[in-house]
């Protein structure tokens, strides 16, 4: 009785919250699913935690897709196979994601034809309250919604609010919990009853949740447009910057599409670890000659701080946030800030990026998962260079793209400074870089979780993307499965629709498979949709607008 109490309460208090879902600004917040990294049939989908059971069989299609932005090459081939009276398909998620019961829709297009009749649909999420990573019915909840669904020749788009969705078992503990603190989202799982529908050909597509309903442009997969005065300047990393050749970084990527274009980048992006020479002592300081000259040929500098030694032996102690903290290297960033304030222009500098990771000493999970860690050596950096009275640098916080692991110590919000200790906030948004052979995912389901949370908790923050790029298919991949070159395509779409408040795009240009030039088709793409974009600008005018604040 007193679960069915608090659902019926959830369920009476959104009726007084209509005319707050009015006020709240729709956003995509987290794919589910948007098919798009999946070869075509029924070969790739248990990697990608696809499953099905009973009298249904799904495959990936590229028939049924329309190519719009939201529905892109692929989507989901339903049908219905055998003798069973039962059957459904579903998503493995298990992932933290913000959601509020209260302002928050699930979101799916759907294909189902006249052929079919009228029809339903049983959708159920299953949350992880236990912590244990596994649903169980005993101690997890399970919240389920009927959805009918009407006959048409023509894709249509559902959007569900989460507080429609009703407990479904006596498990758990009677709240819809999921976000970073208090539960996964472990699956969401269709299922069909034969009876109600004796026909079976679907098609579903772009599977996602948002804060409010969908929000769509002119047509049905089209995101919200950019408003007019929004654009995305240009950076570029390249292995040039690890000889300190920091111009010849966007000068001989220029060159490498100056047949198509004559845009120019605006940003140069080189990196400064502790030291390079495989020791233990921090010797690498900023150059100011070769800075100087970046922003001489009217590129803004961008620096990414590394406190660690590269090319060290496994044996050589790495810095750690505490040592950070305990002030170990004081003299050395108090000798840093020196040499940068002596450039004769702006600095964009990055510190303790990807801090949500497994990959750094500084990352969270390396220290004690304690992420007040990461903001008190962050502020402590800062500070030295703020008693340097240094005034020519802009402080970058930047997170991945994605929390790795999944864990409620690694949100990244628990991690930020502050507004006092921060110009601009970012993300790297990375396809396939990961461990071992990687998934392959969109550009915007690998970024737009993070995404959400920047661009609604810090909105009075700059936005920019400090690393993106994706690798190629390998050989062993199926070649009809989505390649680099759709990756990039997308990308632009996003960077322009609903993912506009980026205002940096630094491409990782890193040798092999990152390369932009890697293969004549991701060039290609690069070429046509971003350098030949008008919403992608040239040089660093109008970027400059906001690093001069």
């Amino acid at each position: 009785m007193v679960k069915k109490n608090k659902l019926h309460c959830i369920l009476i208090f959104s009726f007084f919250l209509v005319c707050f879902h009015s006020s709240v600004k729709a956003q995509l917040k987290f794919i589910i699913e948007d098919f798009e990294g999946i070869d075509y049939g029924p070969n790739d989908l248990k990697p990608n935690g696809l499953f099905c059971y009973g009298n249904i069989k799904i495959n990936v299609d590229g028939t049924r897709s329309v190519q719009q932005a939201y529905s892109g090459e692929r989507s989901l081939w339903v049908n219905k196979e055998g003798p069973q009276i039962f059957g459904g398909w579903g998503k493995g998620v298990s992932m933290n994601v913000e959601l509020d019961v209260q302002t928050d829709y699930l979101n799916f297009y759907v294909y189902s034809p006249v052929s079919n009749g009228s029809s339903s649909v049983k959708i159920e999420l299953q949350e992880d309250d236990s912590g244990d990573g596994t649903y169980d019915k005993n101690v997890d909840d399970s919240w389920i919604l009927t959805q009918k669904i009407d006959p048409k020749d023509s894709w249509q788009l559902v959007s569900i609010p989460l507080s429609k969705f009703k407990d479904n078992n006596e498990g758990g503990d009677d709240g819809f919990n999921v976000s970073y603190k208090n539960g996964k989202l472990l699956s969401l799982i269709f299922s069909f009853d034969e009876n109600k529908s004796p026909k079976l050909a679907w098609s579903f597509d772009f599977i996602c949740l948002s804060q409010g309903a969908l929000p769509t442009g002119p047509a049905l997969f089209a995101p919200p447009p950019a408003q007019p005065s929004d654009f995305c300047s240009l950076g570029i990393w390249s292995k040039e910057g690890n000889s300190a050749n920091f111009t010849d970084i966007a000068i001989n990527f220029e060159n490498s599409f100056r047949y198509g274009t004559d845009k120019k980048l605006g940003v140069i992006h080189f990196f400064q670890p502790f030291a390079f020479d495989g020791g233990s002592t921090q010797n690498s300081y900023p150059s100011i000659e070769r800075i100087n000259k970046v922003i001489k040929e009217g590129y803004i500098p961008l620096i990414t701080l590394e406190d660690h030694f590269v090319n060290s032996k496994p044996n050589v102690k790495q810095p750690n946030l505490y040592s950070i903290v305990e002030g170990h290297f004081d003299s050395f960033f108090k000798d840093w800030a020196k040499e940068i304030k002596q450039v004769n222009g702006t600095v964009l500098l990055r510190i303790l990026h990807e801090f949500n990771g497994d990959w750094y000493p500084w990352c969270t999970i390396n220290n004690d998962k304690n992420p007040e860690l990461v903001v008190r050596a962050y502020r402590h950096i800062h500070d030295i260079f703020k008693a340097q009275q240094v005034n020519n640098v802009k402080f970058i916080w930047c997170p991945n793209s994605m929390s790795l692991p999944q864990e409620k110590w690694n949100f990244i919000m628990d991690a930020y400074p502050g507004d006092e200790y921060v110009d601009y906030v970012a993300l790297d948004i990375y396809n396939g870089a990961g461990k071992g052979i990687p998934v392959w995912r969109s550009f915007r389901k690998e970024g737009i979780e993070n995404y959400f949370i920047l661009s609604q908790r810090l909105a009075h923050k700059p936005l920019l993307i400090c690393e993106a790029a994706s690798r190629e298919r390998e050989p062993y991949e199926p070649k009809t499965a989505q390649n680099k070159a759709e990756w990039i395509r997308q990308m632009s779409q996003a960077l322009s629709t609903d993912m506009s408040r980026v205002k940096l795009l630094v491409w990782f240009n890193e040798k092999g498979t990152f390369k932009i030039t890697s293969s004549e088709p991701a060039q290609h793409s690069f070429l046509i949709n971003i350098l030949q974009n008008d919403y992608f600008r040239s040089g660093p005018a109008d970027l400059q607008k906001i690093v001069g604040k």
